[in-house]
């Protein structure tokens, strides 16, 4: 490792956030950690102590802002904040993760935002870029490989690709970009705190399988059930741990800085064996893999209707399946093994989850 790094750390609050926060503190850098959450903020320090950190008192520091107004505030919070023009590392984790614009122009807003206010933060204050993207900024390329470079503009699957890409644009050759695929639970805890995605399939499954021991009419081990996707496909999901350590490690030296890595698996779980996990642990049968394009089993009665509503938000994740290159990351990461995702950590990852109520319950 380089000289411990000054880091200013934005989204230090959120899922991935804390996990790089806590890696930046336990291999010795000092953070400056922007926050507008007095809450969000109050359960990273639990989470920090129940780790042990910081381990200084000058290791961590808090300061309270809006990311969209950094540019204009940067004077102001300096002057307010000892110490905060001594940062040489812009890490940029805060996002928004919504697929879907809202009234608000999220994710647009933020991801896209953010990008330019950095922009103009660092043309003030010079210091390298990190910026954590998506895998998925390739847009819709099945069964494709994807290299670490900037790609061209895709046909994407949703506006938090979009907006990632656009971001991406921002900082292009100007910025190590950090693109985690399908971020899941920690691999030795299952710890979440943002059950979407790749979790909706297991949370509707859940809820069939709650659904159908209610109705004892109801045959559990047959639903004939087609989904339109191949089971040789693979959903590409990496724990948070892994995309966390390795991210941080990246940054550490020099000669990794603004080039382009994918924090993803190189092994990922097929949709077919995903699927077997998925009927043993619910104690389910007759859902299948229809291939491609197939149509998808309509919905044949109440039941149904309500895991089909749930299901459908999960069909991409599905049908895009992208390979991902990983040549600069394990070039750089030669000493530092991905996780396997065997049967065992998706059970920890999906156990957790429904101990929290698919997040109802708190993290």
């Amino acid at each position: 490792m380089n000289r411990p790094m000054k880091v200013l750390l934005t989204g230090g609050t959120g899922f991935l956030g804390e996990y790089l926060l806590a890696d930046l503190l336990e291999r010795g850098h000092v953070v400056w950690a922007l926050y507008r959450s007095e809450s969000r903020k109050l359960d990273t320090i639990r989470f920090l102590s129940s780790l042990g950190l910081p381990r200084s008192a000058d290791s961590l520091h808090w300061f309270k802002g809006e990311l969209l107004e950094a540019d204009q505030k940067w004077d102001e919070w300096r002057r307010e904040y000892e110490g905060l023009d001594e940062v040489d590392n812009l890490l940029h984790s805060a996002a928004s993760t919504r697929h879907y614009m809202d009234e608000n122009g999220e994710p647009l807003k933020t991801n896209v935002g953010s990008a330019k206010v950095l922009k103009g933060l660092v043309e003030l204050h010079p210091m390298n870029v990190h910026l954590v993207s998506t895998a998925y900024v390739c847009g819709f390329v099945p069964n494709e490989r994807v290299y670490e470079k900037h790609n061209p503009r895709g046909d994407f699957v949703n506006v938090y690709e979009e907006s990632k890409w656009e971001a991406e644009q921002i900082w292009k050759d100007r910025a190590t970009v950090l693109r985690p695929s399908i971020i899941v639970g920690h691999s030795e805890t299952g710890r979440c705190t943002s059950f979407t995605g790749w979790y909706y399939l297991f949370q509707a499954v859940h809820l069939l399988d709650r659904l159908s021991r209610e109705a004892t009419d109801y045959d559990r081990h047959n639903l004939n059930i087609n989904v339109p996707a191949s089971p040789v496909g693979a959903a590409n999901i990496i724990p948070v741990d892994y995309v966390s350590k390795a991210a941080v490690r990246i940054i550490e030296n020099a000669k990794n800085h603004n080039k382009v890595f994918h924090l993803t698996h190189p092994d990922p779980p097929t949709h077919q064996a995903t699927l077997d996990l998925i009927c043993k642990k619910f104690d389910i049968g007759g859902i299948n893999f229809a291939g491609e394009g197939a149509p998808f089993t309509q919905p044949r009665n109440r039941i149904e209707r309500m895991v089909w509503r749930q299901m459908q938000t999960i069909l991409f994740y599905f049908s895009n399946n992208p390979i991902f290159d990983r040549s600069n990351t394990d070039r750089a990461l030669a000493d530092y093994p991905v996780p396997p995702m065997t049967d065992e950590v998706i059970h920890r990852v999906i156990d957790y989850a429904i101990e929290k109520d698919w997040g109802q319950a708190g993290a």
